[in-house]
């Protein structure tokens, strides 16, 4: 049974000396990740898992959530 209906088994990797492991070609392909592109690295500590995601899709979050803020802080302003 899937932990979430859109987590899915992409493969395995294997952790080499330096702490280096290889994203599938899969994965690879499906979150558009070319040479040199950079990752952040997500720890779910409560489920000893490791996520990764685009340097580019964490800073289109970033954005996303700035216009969020400022859109609550409009709102909250309009109730004073």
């Amino acid at each position: 049974m899937p932990f979430h209906k859109h987590i899915h088994l992409a493969g395995t990797v294997t952790v080499g000396p330096k702490g280096q492991v290889v994203i599938p070609s899969e994965v690879r392909e499906a979150m558009e990740i070319k040479p040199g592109d950079k990752l952040v690295a997500l720890y779910l500590d409560d489920k000893k898992s490791i996520g990764f995601i685009t340097e580019r899709k964490a800073q289109e979050y970033v954005i996303q959530m700035g216009k969020n803020f400022a859109h609550f802080k409009e709102i909250i302003g309009e109730g004073k």
